[in-house]
């Protein structure tokens, strides 16, 4: 059977309730103050609802993970939100009327345990940069900020994040170089930052000690030059996302190649040369080439002209 309806205010009755997840229903209208009653809830997921948040939610002193996802909620988070020190994780992710452009300053240093931080889909309010104030968030693990409106440059008080193993800053309009901070972040296991405005070489660093690296995207930026050998150092790595950059020069081939965990590169839309080893085709299946949203070319031509994603035993001089 599939609830529908209001969220009904006797919901505040069940004091001794510890998650309450209403993406699993079909629930619509406003989310009622007697919310805030609930004191024992630990785990909280709002979906399918209007209006605006309660400041009542601020008085859940229990609540650990706070989750709000497709709504059509607006305005900020109350301001008595941000005095729930003992948050430990809290995504917003489809809900662009809820995000407003002061909503990522007002978490830096009010929660200390935030271990995974998801805000998606900013529509409202202007630009802002990355606030230096980020690297106090010590114990964060995961920190996705997607589409967020985030310009400037990536702080480097980031390199403080010496506990993250993914970070996800993609579809932000970020300029600047990679921060050499950046490469301190020694447990990343995925880091994601393509779409954005970034520029510069690719740092021998960015290879040499993010060995733990299972998923690398930079795509769709504006790095320039060589592929460092040391790409092979990447031991770990799955996944290489470095279409449409303008990237030159030939590809580091037989580091490619010894890369045994490699199943998925994309090379479209650059100014590489030189070819990738048809042994490199067999690891690549159609599951994992989606996620790039490619298809598999085997070009045998003496000079192909190359287009696509996958560039399997091609001979190129520059991919269109």
């Amino acid at each position: 059977m599939q609830l529908k309806g209001t969220i009904p205010t006797e919901v505040g009755l069940l004091t001794k309730l510890t998650s309450l997840d209403f993406e699993v229903v079909e629930f619509s209208g406003t989310v009622p103050t007697e919310l805030g009653l609930l004191q024992s809830l630990e785990q909280l997921v709002i979906s399918s609802i209007s209006g605006s948040l309660p400041s009542e939610l601020g008085k859940l002193g229990n609540l650990t993970s706070f989750k709000v996802v497709n709504t059509d909620l607006t305005g900020s988070l109350p301001v008595e939100f941000f005095r729930m020190h003992q948050l430990t994780q809290i995504v917003v992710s489809g809900s662009p009327g809820l995000i407003s452009d002061s909503l990522l300053p007002e978490f830096i240093g009010n929660m200390p345990r935030l271990q995974f931080l998801v805000l998606n889909q900013r529509k409202s309010g202007d630009e802002m940069p990355l606030p230096s104030e980020i690297g106090m968030l010590s114990e964060l693990a995961n920190l996705h900020l997607v589409d967020w409106k985030i310009d400037g440059t990536v702080p480097k008080e980031i390199g403080h994040l010496t506990n993250l193993d993914f970070l996800s800053l993609r579809e932000n309009s970020i300029a600047g170089t990679l921060a050499p901070e950046l490469f301190e972040l020694t447990n990343l296991i995925g880091l994601d930052i393509h779409a954005n405005q970034m520029e510069g070489s690719l740092p021998s660093m960015l290879f040499s000690k993010l060995t733990n690296l299972h998923y690398l995207r930079i795509n769709n930026n504006q790095f320039s030059g060589s592929i460092p050998t040391e790409v092979g150092l990447l031991s770990n790595l799955k996944k290489l996302g470095l279409q449409n950059t303008c990237l030159s020069g030939p590809l580091p081939t037989t580091e490619l190649l010894a890369m045994g965990n490699l199943t998925s590169l994309v090379v479209a839309n650059t100014s590489l040369s030189g070819s990738i080893p048809e042994e490199m085709c067999g690891r690549m299946s159609q599951q994992e080439q989606r996620w790039f949203g490619g298809q598999i070319y085997q070009v045998k031509s003496e000079n192909p002209v190359c287009h696509g994603t996958f560039l399997c035993g091609c001979n190129c001089t520059g991919c269109l």
